[in-house]
């Protein structure tokens, strides 16, 4: 269910906080950037205020989000959630917006690392959506979708919604541990690893999966 306004936003970390602002920009369409943060633990949880601006018209808001506080100390690179449970701040779609978003940039990319941060960016992503599905589910969920917007898109994309294309795009994207080692590789072997993953679909770049099924004008 989609966390309610008078509440704080529940999330498993940081970065979690970070891909609900990505997800929920300024009402002109601008990206938000922190300003600053004030921290507070109390029984267990922690409490983040995050006052952010908007990068195209300066407005001001200020996000709250809380978190077991075992989450909220440092782990692993880029840690997302590190149990089974599905986000209880973003929805399917919103993760599979995501996960759009740092594949599609990896082709505008230019330094290997870039690339495996990317990579490992949309890993988690498509990791988080597919918490949502149950054990029999192919498709999504209703209780997956909390917005119009979001069963409008899972209906128009059904092939992209699918169990089995998340789960042929994991087995596309390099393991979690070797993205998370990326910057200790050679650069040189890390980027012929990505264009080789490239080169497996001849007729588009591996990554841009979510045009699977799209009309032009989607």
């Amino acid at each position: 269910m989609p966390p309610s306004p008078e509440d704080p936003v529940c999330v498993h970390g940081v970065q979690e906080e970070y891909f609900y602002m990505m997800v929920h920009p300024c009402a002109c369409g601008g990206a938000w950037r922190g300003d600053s943060q004030e921290v507070e633990e109390r029984g267990g949880r922690v409490r983040h205020r995050v006052a952010a601006r908007c990068s195209a018209c300066k407005a001001a808001r200020e996000f709250h989000f809380e978190m077991d506080a075992r989450y909220a100390r440092e782990g692993p690179i880029r840690q997302v959630n590190p149990t089974g449970d599905p986000s209880a701040a973003i929805d399917l779609a919103e993760w599979m917006d995501l996960a759009r978003f740092y594949l599609g940039r990896i082709e505008h990319l230019t330094r290997p690392v870039e690339k495996a941060q990317s990579l490992l960016d949309a890993r988690h992503c498509l990791e988080e959506a597919l918490k949502f599905y149950a054990p029999g589910d192919e498709g999504p969920p209703p209780s997956a979708l909390w917005s119009d917007a979001s069963r409008a898109k899972a209906a128009r994309q059904a092939e992209v919604f699918r169990r089995s294309t998340l789960r042929k795009m994991l087995d596309r994207i390099p393991p979690m541990e070797r993205l998370q080692q990326a910057d200790s590789l050679d650069q040189k072997a890390f980027d012929r690893q990505v264009r080789d993953l490239a080169r497996r679909e001849a007729r588009r770049a591996w990554w841009q999966f979510w045009k699977i099924g799209r009309k032009p004008q989607d």
